[in-house]
């Protein structure tokens, strides 16, 4: 007979997500124990140094990530909840595993350094228009870039950056222009990926999530 392969081990980090009539909250876990083969102990979350209260039969969201994969997520249902020595939460997972999209979409800011090309069509031929530029914000589905370049809506351009030592190059498009007044820039140039493959999607997913968790521990946001 083939041993079960457990989901999780103990140690691994995982994210609560509680969705409240306003917003979805999200807030960084760990898996304590495994006591039975849907049920785990988490660590209870903590806000800015405050203890957030779940309820024993509230039902919430257990995020995590799947090396190379992304990021999955399943329904879990509170069985007990204790405070000593630490607050922990009792849960029994009561839904499927799904892929979780949402971050996706949504965009984190953060200040990434970009390689911005563009061909541009001459009586000569093309030639690449190369600048160095720098990120305001970042998803899965595309990003704000810092520009001096004057572009207009619709251009082509290909993006160049790295992530956790992982070069990602992909072509875009630029959807939105803002004039901004700062010191460096003067657009802010609203950028969808065209092609991005599943695998560089994910780098930038779990980039995401990883800053997230850490601002979140730091009580940052």
């Amino acid at each position: 007979m083939t041993k079960r392969k457990e989901l999780f081990n103990v140690g691994d980090r995982v994210e609560i997500i509680r969705e409240g009539t306003k917003n979805t909250q999200f807030y960084p876990s760990q898996i304590l124990d495994i006591t039975g083969g849907n049920t785990y102990v988490v660590s209870g979350p903590i806000h800015k140094n405050n203890t957030v209260l779940l309820h024993k039969g509230e039902t919430i969201g257990i995020a995590y990530l799947v090396k190379n994969k992304g990021m999955y997520i399943f329904d879990a249902i509170i069985l007990k909840r204790e405070y000593l020595p630490i607050y922990k939460l009792e849960i029994e997972k009561i839904s499927e595993i799904k892929k979780y999209q949402k971050r996706e979409y949504y965009r984190f800011e953060t200040s990434i350094p970009v390689i911005k090309e563009q061909i541009i069509k001459t009586e000569d031929g093309e030639e690449v228009i190369t600048e160095n530029c720098r990120t305001k914000d970042i998803s899965g589905g595309g990003l704000k870039l810092l520009s001096n370049f004057k572009h207009n809506i619709g251009d082509n351009i290909v993006c160049k950056f790295h992530i956790n030592e992982q070069t990602i190059k992909v072509e875009s498009k630029v959807l939105r222009i803002e004039d901004i007044d700062t010191f460096d820039y003067k657009y802010a140039l609203g950028v969808n990926f065209l092609d991005i493959n599943e695998k560089d999607r994910d780098i930038i997913i779990k980039f995401i999530f990883e800053e997230e968790r850490l601002l979140r521990e730091k009580g940052l946001i």
